[in-house]
């Protein structure tokens, strides 16, 4: 287990902090520019995403150039946490908790890490599923290659 704890850290610890640097910027430059806890909270959101998915994307780009690859694996792992975490429940965190706390940079570093909770239970499931499913099937389409080569060049 502690070995998967450093795995989620080091895949997922880098982009958080690209991602709380982008929901706060960016709720902070939508409250100037619109004044709104609606676009607010939006702007955060928009921000994090950039800022946390700009850094997984690169990070991943680095260690594989295949961009269908990566694009394929992002949404196996993010898709489904993502739409709802998007969508619904980091939009309301963000919305929410600068008003409860008439504080807006404490507000939305509160509300992304509220949101970030619901977030990682679908992510970290998918990841590990991603990882295993991915792996057999690596392992099954290489005991397939091997086998048809055997049967081909014996």
């Amino acid at each position: 287990m502690k070995t998967k704890i450093k795995n989620w850290i080091k895949r997922y610890g880098p982009a958080e902090i690209f991602g709380l640097i982008g929901a706060v910027s960016g709720g902070m430059i939508a409250n100037i520019l619109f004044k709104s806890f609606i676009i607010t909270a939006l702007g955060g959101t928009w921000g994090e995403n950039l800022g946390y998915y700009g850094s997984i994307i690169i990070k991943d780009f680095k260690k594989q150039k295949n961009f269908f690859k990566i694009l394929r694996n992002l949404l196996i792992e993010f898709g489904p946490a993502e739409y709802f975490d998007s969508f619904l429940i980091r939009p309301f965190s963000l919305y929410i908790f600068p008003k409860l706390l008439n504080n807006l940079p404490l507000g939305l570093v509160i509300g992304k890490f509220a949101a970030d909770f619901l977030f990682y239970i679908p992510t970290i499931i998918t990841y590990e599923l991603k990882n295993k499913f991915l792996k057999d099937l690596k392992r099954t389409a290489t005991k397939i290659f091997l086998r048809i080569r055997y049967i081909i060049f014996a």
